[in-house]
């Protein structure tokens, strides 16, 4: 996911179930070692703690964070810095719209009483 796609995105079936059940298969039959290749340690060690998980057992939300945590500060990131991956998407956006506010200000014919800044600096 966090190279773009996954390994059983797009697989054919006749029918949903028929496509349900390759995609079933091809998540059982993924190594961890290809799904994860690539990221760091922690999302591997993530994954198998998750797939130990009985399906009634609740997770320890400490250990899942923490090694998100122990990744961060590997990697030097500022944990209370709530700046993530996911954002980039908004962060686009919101760039874009400041992008087209200061456009729209930038053409802005000036009113009949108002004078251009150098102008008004003078």
């Amino acid at each position: 996911m966090l190279m773009g796609s996954l390994p059983w995105q797009g697989l054919p079936g006749r029918s949903k179930n028929e496509k349900y059940a390759a995609i079933k298969k091809k998540k059982i039959e993924t190594p961890l070692e290809e799904l994860c290749r690539g990221q760091p340690s922690e999302f591997k060690e993530f994954m198998e703690y998750t797939r130990s998980l009985k399906f009634e057992q609740e997770p320890n939300y400490k250990t899942c964070v923490g090694f998100f945590e122990n990744c961060m500060k590997r990697h030097n990131f500022d944990a209370s810095i709530l700046d993530y991956t996911w954002k980039q998407n908004r962060l686009a956006k919101d760039k874009d719209q400041l992008k087209k506010d200061l456009m729209a200000l930038i053409n802005k014919k000036p009113k009949k009483d108002e004078k251009p800044n150098d102008q008004q600096a003078q």
